[in-house]
């Protein structure tokens, strides 16, 4: 209690001095606060917006195969098929995976309401591979799929399109010329950076083979949908699948054109890579704070020593130990940091949660940044270490001085 009261003295009688070089610290501690909690943010913002469309998804699409100085003229398609799903089903590298067709902008009547609205045709997996929530009834089931089954799966604001406010579950919808029974509503997943087959909530969901039959007339699919057992095996997912469809479908697997991939982990990768190269700019930012605050510490703790030398004389004279006068300026500088680190933290704390409170809530392009407690912890620990390296210095100098001479300099 008597070395931080005396620290406590010190310091006010020293308010000027110190208060300047504690500006530097506490804007440094606020600018770690603050950026920690904005790359974190970013990172989880970004991430759970890409998995919105799909956890681990990979989507291909099948091309053509050109021949050689014919150009696209004398073309083949590649028309992938239910098989070529079983196959991609039965790697090694692939979780599950499901046949998938789009229709774009199909005309969807529900009483006197008529919408273009986004078909898409599944089947059991596309729930959990794209990620969808049911809100109301159910989803397809696999004997939907085998009976062709005139049923439809409705997103939320397709929902809201067709029928408003009143329920959905167990009406009826037309596509085009076909009658389809509602069996489900998917729960909103709100705006999102991504669609790939547009905007989930404005989705209509129907059995694949239903698609098939009756509205596209071809037993060809339009892409199938797949998820790798892990996301960082999605590269080899993507080999293998497109050497188990060349393979089936005679061309060579380095056919660029034959098929065409879209893996969101590498759009995924691509905002890691960001995010590392924030977290190594803020590293970075950090190490410059700390030493830029432990050199002005330093300096102002040799300046304070040089200053002290009468009164360190005197406290040694009366009894007071080398030990004592060590911890004594080793007290003084850790609390110069410590009290700058609190304050420069609780700052990035207020902004953090002022940005927070004025960013759009489901905004996909904002993202709010994210306080982790123990970041602050750490930036106010880190600060205190360095005031006590930075304090030692000081402290051994001022233990180390004699009391004679230090009475003869007063």
């Amino acid at each position: 209690m008597e070395i931080l009261l005396s620290t406590f003295r010190n310091l006010r009688a020293h308010a000027m001095r110190f208060g300047l070089t504690s500006a530097g610290i506490v804007w440094g501690a606020f600018m770690l606060t603050f950026l920690s909690a904005t790359v974190e943010g970013f990172d989880r913002h970004y991430k759970h917006e890409l998995e919105e469309v799909g956890p681990k998804l990979v989507v291909v699409w099948p091309g053509s195969i050109l021949k050689n100085r014919v150009g696209e003229r004398g073309a083949r398609p590649v028309e992938v098929e239910d098989d070529d799903v079983d196959r991609i089903r039965r790697l090694h590298s692939v979780e599950d995976g499901a046949p998938s067709i789009v229709l774009w902008s199909q005309i969807v009547r529900a009483g006197r309401r008529t919408q273009l609205l986004m078909v898409n045709g599944g089947n059991e997996q596309t729930l959990r591979l794209r990620n969808f929530e049911v809100a109301e009834g159910r989803f397809l089931t696999p004997t939907d799929v085998e009976r062709a089954a005139r049923v439809a799966f409705l997103g939320p604001e397709a929902a809201e399109r067709l029928f408003g406010h009143e329920p959905a579950l167990g009406r009826s919808i037309q596509i085009e010329s076909e009658s389809f029974r509602v069996v489900g509503v998917a729960a909103p997943k709100g705006d999102q950076l991504m669609h790939i087959h547009g905007k989930d909530d404005r989705s209509v969901i129907i059995p694949y083979t239903t698609a098939q039959r009756r509205l596209v007339h071809t037993d060809r699919l339009g892409e199938v949908i797949f998820s790798p057992v892990t996301r960082e095996g999605s590269f080899d997912a993507v080999r293998h699948t497109r050497q188990i469809i060349a393979l089936h479908h005679d061309f060579s697997p380095d056919v660029e054109t034959a098929l065409s991939y879209l893996n969101f982990y590498e759009l995924l990768a691509d905002i890691f890579a960001i995010n590392a190269a924030l977290r190594i700019f803020l590293v970075a930012a950090g190490v410059i704070t700390l030493l830029v605050g432990a050199v002005g510490v330093m300096n102002i703790m040799l300046v304070v020593v040089g200053e002290r030398v009468n009164e360190i004389g005197l406290r040694k004279a009366v009894g007071g130990t080398s030990r004592a006068i060590f911890v004594q300026f080793l007290t003084e500088a850790a609390a110069v940091c410590g009290v700058s680190g609190v304050l420069g933290a609780g700052l990035g704390v207020v902004a953090t949660q002022l940005l927070g409170a004025v960013s759009p809530p489901g905004t996909p392009t904002a993202s709010p940044p994210v306080l982790d407690p123990i970041t602050v912890i750490a930036v106010v620990a880190s600060l205190v270490a360095v005031g006590m390296v930075a304090g030692i210095a000081p402290a051994v100098r001022a233990a180390r001085i004699a009391p004679a001479e230090a009475l003869r300099a007063t």
